[in-house]
């Protein structure tokens, strides 16, 4: 009779070798390791930027701005590894920070049109 095999012990991404890299499988091989992006600063920051502009108008452009630049820069980074977990955030990241400044820009125009027809005589209503 054999005896029972020695106890296993299960590496946890705190115990990895590397702690900056995080532990995520890749297609045909076993353990795979990705760098850590800012793929998810990067979406709070543009989420973050569409909720306050909603509310503050100025402070729209003052989050959107660094999540759209941090979200590109992610992207970059995972176009390089395919398969690479955060490429979906980066790239919401990315799309949301585009939309909201955009929605900046319109409602700036929009604020400019209103002051240049009430320095015009404000009868154009």
């Amino acid at each position: 009779m054999q005896g029972s095999p020695p106890p296993q012990t299960l590496v946890g991404v705190w115990d990895s070798p590397q702690p900056q890299q995080a532990t995520f499988p890749i297609h045909g091989a076993q353990m795979g390791y990705f760098p850590k992006t800012n793929a998810s600063t990067a979406l709070t920051l543009s989420i973050l930027g569409l909720a306050l502009g909603v509310m503050c108008f100025p402070l729209c452009g003052l989050l959107a701005i660094p999540g759209l630049i941090m979200g590109q820069s992610s992207l970059n980074m995972t176009k390089s590894m395919p398969g690479h977990p955060d490429s979906g955030t980066a790239r919401a990241a990315q799309v949301i920070g585009i939309i909201t400044i955009g929605l900046m820009l319109l409602s700036l125009a929009f604020i400019v049109v209103i002051i240049m027809l009430e320095t015009q005589g404000g009868n154009a209503w």
